[in-house]
């Protein structure tokens, strides 16, 4: 009799916690890919706040005309799609549109980040105003659109709250010149997902060599991932003398350690200018000195040695990507884009910061990278726009309903939900993108989308190999450096 009595009792609870459950998920919905799903609370308060933005405003039959050359950024179709990127995309546009009753206009430049950039540059130097709002690379498009002098300074715009939680705010303390800033980041770009430096190691491997997953993940949460911690663990992998077993690390850059160890090229002076060091700071062959005898033991790493013109596929015979495919590296050190595009190698991995200097340093930091496939990505205002009020609105606009359409679209179910092989990983990402860092050194170092300039060039290879002329190259290139910032404060000055 009391065992069918508890039996009932079990019974009637597991009913309730499943009934119970399912109220929690439903409270929980948030299918993006359908723009009319039930809204957690955090979603009502955003589109409220883009409705009362909207009040006032009469826009039927106008044209909003966005212009960038990025595939991510725009949905492939006028359309509804299986693709929940895409989707995303379209939704923002269609609640937009529903919003202020205009046609937003997708121009979607094949040709790239150059070809935007001269559109930009020639458009406003013939005083045309086809544009509302651009989408680049900040290397690519933001630091020669810049430096021609025809973007307009973001606080000129109304109705734009920039200490909103959708604008990164990162971006005064790294691309504010003279108390102005001329581009804005944050989740209105897929970009913002796309950036951030990363440590990932290969599953296999970690079981091969008896490294236990849960110390990585754990040495992060309590603060003692650091490179003598990441060298702690590689070193269970014995040296690859011959070449043919498993190395510690695949193709590291050096200069996403210099940011992690909380050191920055960019310097301000007691004026808030930006400046460089003339001379060789110390933090810099410090910690030189430090990586580059691991990194570039070939015992130790896949590399090759620019000082000796070493190719890629004739030393190795496949990409860094399919070496630690076929489980011949513990570490490698991508941007998040390669959440996504790893999955279409066989190949379990886990997602980790990039490591601390020492167990000292309070925060990680994870470098935005700011040029190719994962690149620093910012939205634009053309100066010469027709109707900066209509802009102001409908960029932030965008904005906030990014927080519900591209975050989680693309940060929650692409890299969270479909990227990632262990939950441990979607709380590595979480403190990897509260912990992106920027340099401003994009917007002065010469260079194009393929180049970092040779002053962050010479700081990067120095990382990757022995380069006895450093220091005179490091100082050759600091003075072009400082002069290229001043031409930069001169020429945002005297446009006042």
């Amino acid at each position: 009799m009391n065992r069918r009595i508890i039996s009932l009792l079990l019974a009637l609870i597991m009913v309730v916690g499943v009934l119970v459950g399912c109220n929690k998920s439903t409270d929980r919905k948030r299918d993006t890919g359908n723009k009319d799903a039930y809204d957690t609370e955090e979603d009502k308060a955003i589109k409220e706040y883009v409705l009362e933005l909207s009040e006032g405003a009469n826009y039927e039959g106008r044209t909003f005309t966005y212009l960038g050359g990025q595939q991510e950024n725009f949905p492939t179709k006028e359309e509804e799609t299986a693709d929940i990127r895409s989707n995303a995309l379209f939704n923002r546009q269609r609640e937009i549109e529903e919003t202020y009753g205009l046609d937003f206009v997708n121009v979607y430049d094949e040709d790239g980040s150059d070809s935007v950039k001269d559109t930009v540059i020639n458009e406003v130097m013939a005083g045309g105003d086809s544009y509302d709002l651009v989408n680049g690379y900040v290397r690519s498009v933001g630091r020669p659109t810049l430096n021609a002098g025809v973007l307009m300074e973001m606080q000129d715009l109304d109705h734009i709250d920039l200490e909103r939680e959708w604008w990164n705010q990162s971006m005064w303390d790294c691309y504010a010149l003279d108390g102005k800033l001329f581009f804005l980041l944050g989740p209105i770009t897929v970009h913002n997902y796309l950036d951030a430096h990363i440590v990932i190691f290969n599953k296999s491997v970690t079981e091969m060599y008896g490294i236990n997953d849960e110390d990585l993940y754990n040495s992060v949460k309590e603060g003692t991932w650091t490179i003598d911690k990441m060298f702690e663990f590689a070193s269970k992998i014995p040296d690859n003398k011959s070449g043919n077993g498993t190395y510690r690390y695949d193709n590291p850059g050096g200069r996403s350690f210099l940011y992690a160890a909380g050191y920055t090229i960019t310097k301000f002076d007691e004026n808030g200018d930006p400046y460089v060091e003339e001379k060789l700071p110390r933090e810099f062959s410090d910690l030189s000195d430090k990586l580059v005898p691991v990194f570039t033991d070939p015992a130790q790493s896949i590399f090759v040695d620019p000082s000796k013109k070493e190719e890629w596929d004739k030393k190795y015979g496949m990409s860094e990507e399919e070496l630690f495919d076929n489980d011949r590296a513990l570490f490698m050190f991508p941007n998040t884009s390669a959440v996504e595009y790893m999955r279409s190698f066989d190949v379990e991995f886990g997602i980790l910061p990039m490591p601390k200097l020492d167990e000292s340093q309070e925060n990680y930091y994870c470098l935005s990278e700011s040029y190719g496939s994962g690149s620093t990505g910012a939205v634009y205002v053309p100066k010469t726009v027709s109707d900066p009020e209509m802009t102001g609105r409908i960029t932030e606009s965008m904005a906030a309903l990014s927080q519900i359409y591209i975050k989680d679209a693309y940060y929650e179910k692409l890299l969270k939900g479909q990227g990632i092989f262990d939950m441990e990983s979607a709380d590595m990402l979480d403190i990897i993108f509260a912990s992106k860092v920027y340099d401003m050194a994009d917007l002065y170092c010469e260079g194009n989308i393929d180049s970092l300039g040779p002053f962050i060039e010479a700081i990067d290879k120095n990382f990757k190999y022995s380069n006895a002329n450093f220091s005179s190259d490091y100082f050759a290139n600091a003075k072009i450096a400082n002069l290229n910032i001043m031409l930069l404060l001169r020429m945002i000055r005297s446009s006042n």
